[in-house]
């Protein structure tokens, strides 16, 4: 896809120039410089979500990934790696490869760009995902039954106390 532009938000941490550098001179070695913008940081993230057609996250290690939920509520479909809980936030609403395998990243992105009706749809799939389960309402009223049911004893060791209370004295063991 000639036309296709592979657009890198985000600032260059400091000690991390000569990466940056090397990332432009390989682009340009590939012959790819002008498909390639590094975009820099940007004050609000959701510009950046919102900037393109899909969003990528091609992470090694990720605990949960806030890129892709802020990416996910503007409607955009994704393509990341199987690491920490992106399987779990993304679900069936963006696409899931392995990691260190860019080649698999690649015919994930170049199959969302050459599907408009594919990625519309997941995009929106995404939208609902992210109302229905990350909003902050949701995490309240979730926290909110976990309490209600340690408060009413129906978690825990079964005898009223939730698992993680203890009467014993600080430093107590046995």
């Amino acid at each position: 896809m000639p036309d296709a532009r592979l657009r890198l938000f985000g600032g260059t941490p400091r000690g991390g120039e000569a990466y940056r550098e090397r990332c432009e001179a390989l682009a340009a070695e590939l012959g790819h410089a002008d498909a390639v913008v590094f975009e820099g940081r940007v004050e609000d993230i959701r510009d950046a979500g919102a900037a393109g057609n899909a969003v990528m996250l091609s992470s090694i290690s990720e605990g949960f990934p806030f890129t892709l939920i802020e990416a996910m509520s503007c409607g955009r479909a994704t393509v990341s790696t199987d690491v920490g809980g992106v399987r779990e936030a993304v679900g069936d609403t963006g696409l899931v490869v392995p990691p260190r395998e860019p080649e698999a990243m690649a015919r994930a992105a170049l199959e969302l760009l050459r599907d408009p009706e594919r990625r519309a749809a997941m995009g929106q799939g995404a939208r609902l995902r992210v109302i229905e389960q990350f909003t902050l309402r949701q995490t309240i009223d979730t926290f909110r039954s976990i309490y209600t049911e340690l408060a009413a004893g129906r978690a825990g060791d079964g005898a009223g106390l939730p698992a993680w209370r203890d009467d014993r004295p600080a430093g107590a063991l046995g």
